[in-house]
């Protein structure tokens, strides 16, 4: 028994017909799209199916309704009401599962996760879906489609700005004196109302959105979203290839919401443009003009300026994103593909060892935003829906700080803090680097992953050991050198060819131990690190006892 009856139903046609249970887990699976017709499902499934196959998914399914069960059951998609009905013998799938399939290369079985979205019902009820059907695409009918996309770029927007920053420029006096009072700026006091304004045009409700707020329309599927992309991303990474993306024409591009890359582009530009207009209000008042000027002169004028500036800031390569372009971004991330980056791209420090570990690991390499420079405000945030979940995050958030700071002043009461480093005084000599349990039980690849992570260290207490501001010659000597170490014995550890691996390894960790013995000589300070990070580099090749919990080097991230 391996094959059901697969229904599809659009807003006005129905599918019926059989195929193997497999597939109509795979047809599941792309509902993770948000398709809305069968033609978009056909190009979601591509998602989980083999680019080779160049086949229709769905060519079994003919006109019609037919929901009774064949061989192993039934699977019913209704697209329109987000409901997925399951009664099978064969899988159970869910909406938050993994495909499994076997790999054609490697033999090995491979699992692809999926999340749906929230709105998506499954039930086993075979006998009454059609009447649970019928009630929630009513419900879903009465829900206007908005796009929400021409409000919050286009002229809905810039008017907000333009009537907020002409209402508040005249008092700004008054406006300065209030953020200096209450300390609420840092550098800049027209930050306070720059701030303020945005923060209203994201939290006021709009006719224009049904009656929602920019920020709730904007949160309302960031949270699926996000799954997509990271599920993308895991796929990308065990297939080796980039899954499709959406189509430009597919509802889930033209009306889908909004993910955590574009929140973040969102802020910047909407930010960009009410500095702009404040300026240029700024420019008016110092030509005199500024009491002559109507608000109606000055949305003629403004709206045409913002908007070629919006498209300049949109289209303009940014330095603080690599030099990606913003709409680029945005692009990418609603046709469901993760932005990747060049190994170049991952290598902050070219000294650092763990970066270079990093740029060594196999498969693609991922580029992310996580909105950490957007100021720290409800309206701002994007990982909490509500405000109640935001408040309560803040309470935790100064319970914790509350109990650190106390612990911290009773262990300095007791003597047990170094005051120059504020931590625990000292058998650790480690204070800037992770500590792996270097024992013959860790597999070797995390072990490796320490040794870099406190050869790191050395090399910052190298780059210290003046107070210029460029590395001395010889401190950066023995940073090259001791790189040069850490690559070979990488490269040795990770060569296929075992023999040759086995005849260099002790000259290459002679080799490495020599340049520590060299940096402990020159620098005594650096004498106690060098000596223990001698030791893990000797005990780096003991045979672990045990590896029942990383079979095949599963999990192992070099």
């Amino acid at each position: 028994m391996s094959e059901i009856r697969l229904v599809v139903r659009e807003a006005s046609s129905d599918w019926s017909g059989t195929l193997h249970y497999s597939e109509a887990d795979q047809a599941i699976a792309a509902l993770s799209a948000d398709p809305i017709t069968l033609a978009e499902l056909e190009l979601a499934v591509k998602r989980f199916d083999d680019p080779a196959a160049h086949r229709q998914f769905f060519k079994c399914l003919v006109p019609g309704l037919i929901d009774e069960p064949y061989d192993a059951g039934l699977v019913v998609i209704d697209l329109t009401a987000r409901l997925v009905v399951v009664d099978s013998t064969a899988s159970s799938p869910t909406a938050t599962a993994w495909l499994c399939y076997e790999d054609d290369k490697t033999g090995k079985e491979i699992g692809i996760r999926y999340h749906l979205a929230d709105d998506w019902l499954f039930t086993s009820d075979r006998q009454n879906w059609q009447s649970l059907a019928e009630r929630r695409r009513q419900g879903r009918a009465e829900k206007l489609v908005i796009n929400a996309r021409a409000v919050f770029y286009g002229r809905p927007l810039l008017e907000h700005v333009i009537r907020e920053v002409f209402a508040r420029y005249p008092r700004q006096e008054e406006i300065i004196t209030t953020a200096v009072d209450q300390h609420q700026y840092e550098d800049d006091p027209r930050a306070t109302t720059i701030r303020q304004i945005h923060a209203d045009w994201l939290l006021t409700p709009r006719n224009d959105l049904d009656g929602a707020g920019p920020r709730e329309i904007a949160m309302a599927r960031r949270n699926h979203l996000t799954w997509d992309l990271q599920d993308r991303s895991e796929q990308w990474s065990k297939e080796g290839r980039c899954p499709p993306g959406l189509e430009e024409t597919s509802h889930a591009f033209l009306y889908g919401g909004f993910g955590i890359h574009e929140l973040v582009m969102y802020y910047e530009l909407v930010r960009d443009l009410l500095w702009s207009c404040w300026k240029r209000l700024e420019e008016v008042a110092k030509a005199s003009r500024l009491e002559s000027l109507t608000l109606g002169d000055f949305l003629n004028d403004e709206i045409p300026r913002l908007e070629a500036e919006r498209e300049e800031l949109l289209d303009t390569p940014n330095p603080e994103f690599s030099m990606r372009v913003p709409r680029s971004i945005i692009h990418r991330e609603r046709v469901r593909l993760p932005e990747v980056m060049s190994r170049h791209e991952a290598i902050v420090d070219p000294d650092c060892p763990c970066c270079q570990m990093n740029a060594d690991m196999p498969g693609p390499m991922f580029w992310g935003l996580d909105g950490c420079n957007m100021d720290d405000e409800f309206a701002f945030d994007i990982y909490h829906t509500t405000r109640e979940e935001w408040d309560q995050e803040q309470r935790e958030h100064e319970e914790f700080d509350r109990r650190f700071t106390a612990e911290q002043a009773e262990r300095k009461r007791m003597g047990l803090v170094d005051p120059r480093y504020g931590e625990e005084n000292p058998d650790n000599i480690w204070s800037r680097s992770v500590f792996v349990n270097n024992t013959a039980d860790v597999p070797l690849g995390i072990r490796l992953f320490g040794i870099g992570c406190h050869l790191s260290e050395i090399i910052v207490n190298l780059r210290e050991s003046t107070q210029g501001q460029t590395t001395p010659e010889i401190a950066q000597q023995h940073i090259d050198q001791l790189n040069r170490d850490f690559g070979n014995l990488r490269e040795i550890l990770q060569n296929a060819d075992s023999s040759l691996a086995v005849a260099l390894i002790d000259p290459v960790l002679d080799r490495f131990t020599t340049s520590l013995d060299e940096v402990a000589m020159a620098y005594p300070d650096l004498n106690k690190k060098c000596e223990s990070l001698t030791k893990e580099i000797h005990k780096l090749l003991e045979p672990p006892s045990s590896q029942s919990n990383w079979e095949d080097g599963e999990g192992i991230p070099f």
